[in-house]
């Protein structure tokens, strides 16, 4: 994390395929299921604010790739009318003072493990032992089991399972299957634009957890974010601590994923839980 320790005046760079992911997610699901579930996003300078009240989790509840007080005002406001629970994601060890100041007078809550952002750089890798986890991408016809494993896995209503079949076989995305025999027990997903990767979208089934299934299916972004040219893969994971270890944490790690900094995840103070 040393190259964060500076006081940054704009938002990391590794933000910027997040954000444009999340535009173009937005962009993909069809403007009737945007309106039916409230699925709304904003362009925010170098940064952007996402809601989707019927997830509850911070994922597509949430302002990020935020750091100046203006913008973060600008995307509170925003977040602020939407129902449902509502997240900041902030590198607050690297902020200045004045988004520290405004940061506190708005009484937001830290919830859960902050988020860490990490990053791997193609000349970095690891060498590791094939898989016995096989990988194949998702077929179109497969969108809506691609979208409902995911939302199993997290724990999201049947309702958003258009929210994820939406980006699959969309240009500029990858999205994957590993398998048991020819049965899919886990999906990933990438967003490429020009040298830059982002991963998303990690979930097992958990009746194969342990076997290899996440790296696997790490492995297969990787080797298709070569094909497409990245130089440059970023993914979020919850910071794997030793009181509360996290798996995909330390399989990003183990993959040659570097931690380049980590973002306090808090919580609105009018959220509903």
């Amino acid at each position: 994390m040393n190259s964060y320790l500076s006081k940054q005046t704009s938002a990391p760079t590794e933000d910027a395929i997040e954000v444009q992911a999340f535009k173009d997610w937005h962009e993909a699901c069809p403007e009737d299921i945007r309106q039916a579930i409230r699925f709304q996003y904003i362009s925010i300078n170098q940064g952007c604010a996402v809601s989707l009240p019927g997830a509850n989790g911070a994922i597509f509840n949430r302002i990020f790739g935020l750091s100046s007080v203006d913008y973060l005002e600008e995307a509170y406001r925003w977040m602020s009318g939407k129902a449902g629970n509502k997240f900041l994601q902030l590198d607050l060890e690297s902020a200045s003072d004045d988004v520290r100041c405004w940061f506190l007078a708005k009484g937001f809550v830290e919830k859960e493990q902050p988020w860490a952002k990490l990053v791997c750089k193609t000349t970095s890798r690891c060498t590791l032992p094939p898989s016995a986890i096989a990988c194949r991408k998702v077929d179109f016809t497969e969108a809506r089991l691609f979208g409902s494993m995911i939302c199993n896995g997290f724990g999201l209503p049947e309702s958003l399972v258009p929210v994820w079949a939406s980006i699959v076989g969309r240009a500029g995305w990858s999205s994957f299957f590993a398998l048991d025999g020819d049965s899919p027990i886990g999906t990933g997903t990438m967003f490429s634009a020009g040298e830059r990767s982002w991963l998303g979208a990690g979930t097992v089934l958990p009746a194969f957890g342990s076997r290899g299934a996440h790296k696997a299916l790490i492995n297969a972004r990787l080797a298709e974010g070569k094909t497409r040219g990245t130089s440059t893969f970023a993914v979020e994971a919850a910071f794997s601590v030793s009181s509360a270890p996290n798996i995909s944490y330390e399989n990003l790690k183990k993959l040659g994923f570097e931690h380049v900094y980590s973002r306090k995840n808090c919580a609105f103070p009018d959220n509903h839980n």
